[in-house]
Order: structure tokens, then C-alpha cells, then sequence
């Protein structure tokens, strides 16, 4: 699907690239077909080869000057409750700006909304690095919101660390520590492209808007750091319910010695006395059976007491 806005005379008209002419404007594509990318190939005058080759392979965020500005750069991306990064391709000529997603992402599906309403025309307005400038600053945000997302959701199992987490809570705590190692990837990667940005020298960029790009950098480094904490809050919590369980092991065990050993007393007593030899103590005795009896209560209370002292039961 192909979506153009062209900004003409301070109003933004949505139309398509067989009628759009020499003015500023924004061409998103999603999901590109073959044939949508022949079409854009077309246009733009860039070898379909160049499309494909990028859009083929899962590219890492990278910046490359050509007749025009390619950048690519990673957004994170929910489809069906699980969230994942996904590369937006970003092209950018004199009087025009092309982003491509393989998925649809949300920060440029509100920008196009934006559009349709005619409220986005500052993008046009402030120019096309301030255009890149918003992009990438929506997604360094969208990064940020789902990263306090998932702290938000650690902070809850750490409250409840005094009992053991279910197989549900360990698997929803996994997928959420496999998002944030992706989150890790993608944001060092994208560090790398806002690195190039604000140093590099590119004649449609003024110093004004590398300013901006700097401000992006250490956004985007503020972002790492917060991921790193929730990664280490997450394996804080893994080692803290090894320990609990281990814990918890460790007092079962010695439950059960406790009581093997209160049993084993009674158990050899009333097992030499099953023995058959001729003479054992209180054997003809009239009473032997009380005393014996009373003898095994007496150690077993004595044994319990004490491994009650010692607090094993």
C-alpha cells in the first residue's frame, strides 16, 4: 500500500504518485509488494535492486549517502500481544521523504492520520530533517513506553517475591527479559545511526538540525541505560526465586530428615524386639510391654523437642 501527502500553498492533500508533482511531500509505503516497489523504483529512479536488496534481509540500522540520504533505523513493533523491533527505511530526496515498513508501525500511522486531518503541516513547515527528526524521536519514545511498561510489570512480581512465581509468571517474565535483549540490539544500532547523524556532514542538514540529532543521541543513550536497569532487575529476580526455592528446598529437607530420624528410634527398638533371641530385656517382665512402650514415647518426645528447638520442624 502506497500513501502520498504533498504539502502545497500551507495545505496537506493526500493523493498518489501518478498525480503528484514537483512539491514537498511524504510517500509512505507498507508492506511493499513487488510490483508497489517496481512502481516506486519508477519514481524515484532508484534500481528495484537497491529496494529489494534491503527490504529482502532483516537490515541492521545503518546511514548511507547516496543522490539521496538512506536511513534505516528500528522501531519496536506489537503484533499480537508480543512485541518485537522492526527496521523503517527512511529515503530522503530534495523535495521528498519515503519511509518503508515492512509492518505497519504506529508512530507513522498517526503522523498519517495527522495528515489526513491536515493538522501535521509543521513537518512540512520546519523541514524534511526536522520530518526524520520527529520519526526517529516518536520511536526513541515508543521504545521508552514499553520499556516502563515491562518495569511496571516487574515491580508487581517483585511484591509478591515472598511466593514462589507460577510456570506462568517465569514465562511472561522470560518473553518480557527476550523483548528487552532485542530492545538492547535495536537501540545500540540506532545509537550508531544518531552518532553518524549529528557528526556527520550532510548538505541538507544545518547545524541547527544536528542539534536536534544530538538531543536524539543522548535520548536514545538515557533510553539504553533504563533497559539495562530493567534487564538487571529481571535477572535480580530470577536469582532471587532460584533462592527462595532453594530456600524453601532446603526447609522441606530438613522437615524430612527430622521426622525420619523421630521414626527410626521406635523403628530399631521395636525391631530388636522382633528379633528372636532367648533372652531380651523385659521380655518375661508382666509389665515389659508398657515400659517398652513408654521408653519409645519418652525418645520420641525427646526428639521432637529438640528438633523443634532447632527449629527443623
Amino acid at each position: 500500500m502506497i500513501e502520498v501527502f504533498a504539502y502545497k500553498q500551507d495545505v496537506i492533500k493526500k493523493t498518489d504518485l501518478d498525480n503528484l508533482n514537483r512539491t514537498y511531500s511524504w510517500i509512505r509505503v507498507i508492506n511493499p509488494t513487488e510490483e508497489t516497489i517496481k512502481k516506486l523504483a519508477s519514481y524515484t529512479r532508484i534500481p528495484v535492486e537497491e529496494f529489494l536488496e534491503s527490504l529482502e534481509e532483516d537490515e541492521r540500522p545503518r546511514l548511507t549517502l547516496k543522490r539521496y540520504i538512506e536511513l534505516i533505523y528500528r522501531s519496536p513493533l506489537i503484533e499480537k500481544g508480543e512485541v518485537s523491533t522492526l527496521p523503517v527505511y527512511i529515503y530522503l530526496f530534495q523535495d521528498k521523504i519515503i519511509t518503508i515498513e515492512k509492518s505497519e508501525i504506529s508512530i507513522l500511522s498517526k503522523i498519517s492520520s495527522l495528515m489526513e486531518k491536515n493538522k501535521a503541516k509543521f513537518l512540512f513547515k520546519k523541514g524534511f530533517a526536522y520530518f526524520i527528526f520527529y520519526i526517529l524521536d516518536k520511536i526513541n519514545d515508543d521504545f521508552l513506553t514499553n520499556i516502563d511498561r515491562i518495569a511496571a510489570n516487574i515491580d508487581v512480581y517483585e511484591e509478591v517475591t515472598k511466593r514462589e512465581l507460577t510456570r506462568k509468571d517465569i514465562e511472561k517474565i522470560y518473553e518480557q527479559s527476550v523483548t528487552l535483549s532485542f530492545f538492547n540490539q535495536a537501540l545500540i544500532a540506532n545509537i550508531e545511526v544518531l552518532n553518524s547523524l549529528r557528526k556527520g556532514y550532510f548538505k541538507q542538514f544545518t547545524p541547527k538540525d544536528k542539534q536536534l540529532f544530538e538531543e536524539l543521541y543522548f535520548d536514545a543513550l538515557q533510553i539504553l541505560d533504563t533497559e539495562k536497569v530493567q534487564r538487571e532487575a529481571i535477572t535480580n529476580l530470577f536469582n532471587l526465586q532460584s533462592i527462595i526455592v532453594s530456600s524453601r528446598l532446603n526447609e522441606f529437607m530438613k522437615k524430612l530428615a527430622s521426622i525420619a530420624l523421630i521414626i527410626a528410634i521406635p523403628t530399631m527398638i521395636s525391631g530388636i524386639y522382633g528379633m528372636n533371641f532367648v533372652n531380651i530385656p523385659l521380655k518375661n517382665h508382666p509389665l515389659g510391654f508398657y515400659i517398652t512402650s513408654f521408653i519409645i514415647f519418652v525418645i520420641t518426645c525427646l526428639m521432637f523437642l529438640y528438633f523443634r528447638k532447632s527449629k527443623w520442624v
